[in-house]
């Protein structure tokens, strides 16, 4: 065997076997050195970490700051960082970051700016259980500077109307064709204004300045014509004629009753003695009348009153329904009316007269006397009506009164 394994060539030396039940060698003391450092450090760190939690200040009271507290957490984390540009404090003691409110462009920023904070309320202070606040959408309120149309829709009124915008029936009635201010049918175009006022068409033969022509709507400022934005006169004057046909809004005017113009004959006492004369219907002079007021339709339903645009109230009825007379006269006017009134009866009653409009069919003409409470014809729809009614005018020396004003009328 020794010829073999001469321990010449050490390659072929065979492996060292190792019993397990020896022990293992020591540890060198380098090692030993560097493991001792090691675990004295770290027993150094959790030391000092428990001095400074056990050393740290107490936090403030939530009563010391009741501001820190009424944010929310996400807020108190970053209250180093600027407070961003869209947030608005909601008073001097609001925190310096708030939660992000809705954007607003730069002219709505400015004119909240500008506007002084209103009271205080309870609804809008921070408190301690967080950040209230009431929240809100500017819609700038801009008045109406132009004149507009409306399209006149099925069971329209041109009191609906008038509400809808804001305005004064008169206004409308003022400022349109004197048909619709009679009655409104679907398809019609209605011109609106601004404001209340009255609307005026400039006659350059009338010879009126600016000046005049408010005057003559009662309207003492001039100025107030010029200035409107609805009519663009800012180069004029007080004393500028317009062209013909030049439209005019004015801001506060007052126009006349619409209503059917029609000239009178009056004797010295003031008393109507003629109605529309050398018009077709006109039954020419005849004096007298003047005895009591009565219910001229007693059994229909009021539906309309009397204001600046309507010069007497209508009266509804089944069609047929009689009329009767509301006071005692001779009649001054009986036959068709071209101004939208269609089958018309007026009575004359001393300085009084009465008309009765849109009728089927008349009961009485030319030459006749009606005593009060008599049959003078019948409800119908003619002329410019939207369905059965009476129209019923009371006029003093011609000019319209209202007639719910007069006993006796019974409205």
């Amino acid at each position: 065997m020794s010829g073999f394994f001469d321990g010449s060539d050490a390659s072929r030396r065979p492996p060292e076997l190792v019993s397990p039940h020896r022990k293992p060698k020591p540890l060198s003391r380098w090692r030993r050195g560097l493991g001792c450092f090691f675990l004295l450090a770290g027993m150094g760190m959790l030391l000092a970490g428990a001095w400074l939690f056990v050393s740290a200040p107490p936090a403030v009271p939530a009563q010391a700051n009741p501001t820190a507290t009424a944010l929310p957490a996400r807020a108190t984390a970053t209250a180093t960082a600027p407070p961003p540009q869209s947030s608005i404090p909601l008073d001097d003691a609001a925190p310096t970051a708030l939660p992000i409110l809705p954007t607003l462009s730069g002219a709505q920023r400015s004119a909240l700016l500008a506007t002084p904070p209103p009271a205080a309320d309870a609804s809008r202070t921070l408190q301690t259980s967080g950040l209230h606040y009431d929240p809100f959408t500017i819609i700038p309120q801009r008045a109406r500077s132009r004149m507009t149309t409306y399209v006149v829709a099925a069971g329209d009124t041109m009191d609906a109307i008038a509400g809808q915008f804001g305005l004064e029936r008169e206004t409308l009635a003022w400022c349109n064709d004197y048909r619709l201010a009679l009655v409104l049918h679907p398809g019609d175009v209605v011109n609106v204004p601004p404001t209340d006022g009255a609307c005026h068409t400039v006659l350059a033969s009338q010879g009126k300045d600016i000046r005049a022509i408010a005057a003559q709507y009662e309207v003492e400022d001039p100025y107030a014509v010029i200035d409107s934005p609805a009519n663009a006169l800012s180069a004029m004057t007080p004393e500028s004629q317009l062209p013909s046909g030049t439209r005019l809004f004015i801001p506060g005017g007052v126009g006349a009753i619409i209503t059917w113009d029609a000239p009178v004959e009056q004797d010295g006492a003031g008393n109507v003695i003629a109605f529309a004369p050398g018009q077709a219907g006109s039954c020419g002079a005849v004096a007298g009348g003047g005895s009591f007021w009565a219910n001229p339709l007693p059994g229909g339903t009021f539906v309309r009153g009397f204001y600046a645009g309507h010069s007497g109230i209508d009266i509804a009825a089944t069609s047929g329904t009689p009329i009767f007379a509301a006071n005692g006269g001779p009649v001054l006017y009986a036959g068709w009316n071209s101004w939208g009134y269609g089958n018309t009866v007026v009575i004359g009653h001393g300085p009084f007269s009465t008309l009765y409009g849109h009728m089927s069919r008349l009961a009485l003409r030319c030459g006749d006397w009606a005593a009060a409470g008599q049959i003078i014809g019948y409800v119908g729809s003619t002329g410019n009506s939207s369905g059965p009614h009476l129209h019923f005018e009371i006029r003093y020396r011609n000019q319209p009164q209202d007639p719910i004003q007069t006993p006796g009328i019974g409205w």
